[in-house]
C-alpha cells in the first residue's frame, strides 16, 4: 500500500513537470512519445495515395513495353475461351511455338480485326488432317489435344479446307511456308482458320502476342 499523502505526490508530480519545461530535451521527448502514440490521420493518407500511384505507374510501365488487352470475338475458341473474355496479351521477348494461344492481325483478309486462335505447327512442320477421323498430326505424329472442342467423331468444319486438301480420303496435308504459323481454333467444328485460305497461314510478323492471362475467370497460360 502507497502511503505517501496526496498532497506529497501532487508536489512531487508538480517538481517533475517543472524540470521538464526547463528541459527542452525532456520536453521535446515527451512530445515525440505522444506524437509516435496518435500518428497524424493525413500520414496515413499519403502512404495509401503512394502505394496507389506507385501501382499505377507500373502497370503504365508494363502496357507500355509489350502487354496489351484483348477481348475475344466469336466462339472459335470454346471452351478454352469464351466470346468477350478479356485477356492480357505480351509479345516482349517472344518467339511463337506450337500450343501457344495467340492473337494476330490478318491485314488485307477477311477479318480485318485481332484473331485468337492456337499455334499448332510452326515454319517447316508438316501438317496432316484426317477430317473423318478428327485427328491431326504434325510431323507424323498425332496430337495429344485435351483442349480441342469437336462435337460429333469428325471434322464438319465451315467448307472444308479449299487447299491441299484430297475430298476423296478427307485428308488435308501441307509444309508451313518460311516465317508463316499454322493455326487453328480450339473449336474444331466453328472455327475459321489456316485450313481455309480466307485465314491461311500467319505471318509471324502480324502476330500482336502471346495470351498470358485471362482476366474473368482469372487464368494464367503457360
Amino acid at each position: 500500500m502507497n502511503n505517501t499523502p496526496q498532497s506529497d505526490r501532487d508536489n512531487e508530480n508538480e517538481t517533475e513537470n517543472a524540470i521538464n519545461e526547463n528541459d527542452p530535451e525532456k520536453k521535446n521527448q515527451s512530445r515525440e512519445t505522444v506524437t509516435e502514440k496518435k500518428p497524424p490521420l493525413i500520414h496515413d493518407v499519403f502512404d495509401y495515395v503512394e502505394v496507389f500511384v506507385f501501382s499505377v505507374l507500373a502497370v503504365l510501365i508494363v502496357f507500355s513495353f509489350g502487354a496489351r488487352l484483348c477481348r475475344v470475338s466469336g466462339d472459335s475458341m470454346n471452351n478454352t475461351l469464351k466470346h468477350n473474355e478479356m485477356l492480357i496479351i505480351s509479345d516482349i521477348f517472344y518467339e511463337p511455338s506450337a500450343g501457344d494461344i495467340i492473337v494476330f492481325h490478318q491485314t488485307g483478309k477477311w477479318y480485318n480485326e485481332p484473331i485468337v486462335k492456337r499455334v499448332i505447327a510452326t515454319e517447316g512442320q508438316k501438317v496432316k488432317i484426317d477430317f473423318y477421323k478428327g485427328e491431326v498430326y504434325v510431323d507424323g505424329v498425332l496430337l495429344e489435344e485435351d483442349y480441342a472442342f469437336v462435337s460429333g467423331d469428325r471434322y464438319i468444319s465451315r467448307g472444308y479446307p479449299d487447299y491441299d486438301f484430297d475430298r476423296s480420303t478427307g485428308i488435308f496435308e501441307t509444309v508451313v511456308p518460311e516465317g508463316q504459323l499454322f493455326v487453328m481454333g480450339d473449336n474444331r467444328n466453328n472455327s475459321t482458320d489456316s485450313r481455309s485460305s480466307h485465314i491461311g497461314f500467319v505471318d509471324k510478323r502480324r502476330v500482336l502476342g502471346e495470351v498470358k492471362f485471362r482476366i474473368s475467370p482469372f487464368t494464367v497460360f503457360d
